[in-house]
């Protein structure tokens, strides 16, 4: 097999992995929101998802880490999110850092700081977000540092 060959299909590869994780948080976000916004019941999810109740069960128990609502203003619910709509190729390069670039990620409120100073980033969030998407290789070193300089910013 030819390097070219080898690429590509490395390529469609990740772009196929990316557009699953999309449609799982997109199905996780539609079976949650139907059961907080629209009271369906565990039953019924389960019997139109064609699982068991204990399944919805656990599928609500992810969705509420994994598959928040939409945040105003971004093309996703987690900054994983929208590394995954990147990587499946939803977004632009430009719109994602420039989404990434503004997100507000969790500040370290138990870092000393004097008045006027603004806490530390904490990067634990970060990395659960931005450096599980460039393990799974929706982005590459490069996009991770870019996404690190303007949060730090």
């Amino acid at each position: 097999m030819n390097d070219v060959l080898e690429r590509q299909l490395e390529t469609t590869m990740t772009t196929s992995k990316a557009r699953v994780a999309v449609d799982r948080i997109e199905h996780l976000r539609s079976v949650r929101q139907l059961h907080e916004q629209k009271k369906w019941s565990q039953t019924r999810l389960a019997e139109a998802n064609g699982v068991s109740q204990p399944a919805i069960s656990q599928w609500l128990k992810m969705a509420r880490i994994d598959a928040p609502d939409v945040r105003p203003g971004t093309d996703g619910g987690t900054a994983y999110e929208i590394l995954a709509r990147y990587a499946a190729n939803l977004l632009t390069r430009e719109t994602m850092l420039e989404q990434l670039s503004a997100w507000l990620y969790a500040r370290d409120e138990q870092a000393t700081v004097g008045e006027g100073d603004v806490p530390p980033l904490n990067l634990s969030g970060f990395n659960l977000q931005v450096g599980r998407a460039l393990d799974e290789r929706f982005i590459d070193e490069n996009d991770y540092d870019s996404i690190l300089e303007a949060v730090a910013d």
